[in-house]
């Protein structure tokens, strides 16, 4: 249930989804040569980005409160597979104010990175009693953020468009459990491009809770092309989004 007003325990804690799974099996991408490609412009991205910070990548990693083993594989070992995130690439933008991969590879394609679904919440930007509101809740939990969703995608669960939800990130190793809402990477190798999404976990899918048919076609969860990357604890209604319901 939510609860209207601006008061700091006007928070929304989720006791758990449903979600109907499909019979769809998508099929698993194998590695390409988009794929190496998004490789290349991704680690001449993080050179350019040292080379602009006069930082070493554990220095680099700290500063964007990011592992870092996420920057050295990809810098050391030519052999390495993995890209990337979303996450970890809007985390070192915003930490270091530097365009992303998009920006600096000008190739004229599809962006590399997208956020259409939600957008990262900034307490330092977002003035006002919101962002006091915000600021409050994140405090004291180093491992979670704010985003303001920009889907109807979890309908279903709860969370509307204009939400901002709060995501407890995965450490390694970690997993969500089933019926979890959670924010998702899926990365499609062969355009070169990477998404944020926002569905419901239905092991081994991840599924939409809405009447949005976009949202509802279920995707396979292989670790490598569809990773989740975190999960959403609560969320808060601002006051006007609230009173237009």
């Amino acid at each position: 249930m939510f609860f209207e007003g601006t008061a700091i325990d006007s928070v929304h804690i989720p006791a758990g989804t449903y979600a109907v799974r499909s019979r769809t099996l998508p099929t698993k991408n194998s590695r390409s040569e988009t794929k190496k490609a998004v490789q290349t412009r991704q680690r001449a991205w993080l050179v350019e980005v040292l080379e602009k910070t006069q930082l070493k990548p554990t220095q680099l990693a700290a500063g964007a409160n990011i592992t870092s083993t996420t920057l050295t594989r990809m810098l050391n070992n030519e052999d390495y597979s993995g890209t990337l995130s979303p996450e970890t690439i809007e985390r070192i933008k915003g930490a270091y104010k530097v365009p992303g991969p998009e920006e600096f590879s000008r190739s004229g394609r599809s962006p590399l990175i997208g956020f259409t679904e939600a957008a990262r919440f900034d307490v330092h930007r977002e003035k006002g009693e919101l962002g006091r509101i915000v600021a409050a809740i994140l405090h004291g939990h180093a491992n979670m953020y704010a985003w303001r969703l920009k889907t109807m995608a979890l309908e279903g669960v709860g969370y509307l468009s204009g939400d901002i939800v709060f995501v407890r990130m995965l450490e390694e190793g970690q997993s969500p459990r089933p019926q979890d809402a959670v924010c998702a990477h899926i990365t499609d190798y062969q355009h070169g491009a990477a998404e944020t999404v926002w569905r419901v976990f239905d092991p081994p899918f991840l599924v939409g809770a809405a009447n949005d048919r976009t949202a509802y076609k279920p995707v396979l969860v292989d670790g490598d092309r569809v990773k989740i990357a975190g999960v959403i604890e609560q969320s808060y209604r601002p006051h006007a989004l609230s009173t237009m319901r």
